[in-house]
């Protein structure tokens, strides 16, 4: 992608972020960026330099509570896209969508109602104590939110090899025998069953293993810059960064420094500001 439209990709991202923030800011939702972005924000004050997304997570309740008021308070520049909005979303998380433009990975369903670009907004839900039931659950909920995918028409193999594959085939023919409503049910019921447990996590993919952190890590926040903008960040990043990417402040080896594969990028005629 050449460094113009990286720019502006990034540019769209952080008005949705914005907006995000804002709707929290005003209901007291408590929000944090997440992933790369909160490594983003520690190490290189915004984006990391080869990144091209934001991620901002929530514990269950403040998410729960942002998805019943943002689709009445968002901006009309903007979409909540989850399963309640839009039947054809593949995901079990939710992203923010920016109208009138077009982001579609390779992985992806080209046919969707909706690919604009997007934030991802993730859930934090508690999840159990007990080591060896919460690697069962992920596993039962990674092979669902992969099953959804595949539902979707999303290639989540593609372009990986014939191992990868190999690998998510079972995940295909689960959904393409079982029912959205069956699968999703499913989700719903992991993302449920505990309450008020010492751990939370969200275990939509691979890293269900180990993306898991005390509730007091998440719960607490602190303000930090990222680009022109302020965010919140826990007050505990470092626990969380050394959880999630070991010595965080090393930078990885050049050849790991990779950007999603996108298929298409199109900011229409909407005003990137």
């Amino acid at each position: 992608m050449v460094e113009e439209n990286v720019i502006k990709l990034r540019r769209a991202q952080l008005m949705i972020a914005k907006e995000i923030k804002r709707i929290c800011d005003l209901n007291n939702i408590n929000y944090f960026l997440d992933s790369g972005s909160m490594l983003g924000a520690v190490r290189h004050s915004g984006f990391i330099p080869w990144d091209d997304d934001m991620d901002i997570g929530m514990c269950c309740d403040d998410y729960e509570k942002f998805i019943s008021i943002a689709p009445k308070e968002l901006d009309n520049r903007f979409f909540l896209d989850n399963y309640e909005t839009n039947k054809s979303n593949p995901l079990v998380f939710s992203k923010v969508r920016l109208k009138g433009t077009t982001y579609i990975e390779n992985i992806g369903n080209k046919n969707l109602e909706h690919n604009e670009i997007f934030v991802d907004v993730f859930p934090y839900y508690y999840i159990s104590d007990n080591i060896m039931e919460r690697k069962i659950e992920g596993l039962e909920m990674a092979f669902l939110a992969q099953a959804i995918m595949s539902k979707s028409g999303y290639k989540v193999w593609k372009g990986k090899g014939l191992k990868k594959r190999l690998k998510f085939l079972p995940t295909d023919i689960v959904g393409k025998v079982c029912t959205m409503h069956y699968l999703r049910a499913k989700v719903n019921r992991l993302y449920s069953k505990h309450h008020n447990t010492k751990m939370m996590g969200i275990q939509a993919g691979s890293c269900y293993g180990y993306w898991y952190f005390p509730e007091s890590v998440l719960r607490k926040t602190v303000k930090h810059k990222f680009e022109d903008e302020e965010f919140n960040i826990p007050q505990e990043y470092d626990c969380f960064l050394k959880v999630a990417y070991g010595d965080y402040m090393k930078l990885p080896p050049e050849n790991e420094r990779v950007t999603h594969q996108i298929l298409r990028l199109d900011f229409g005629q909407t005003k990137i500001l």
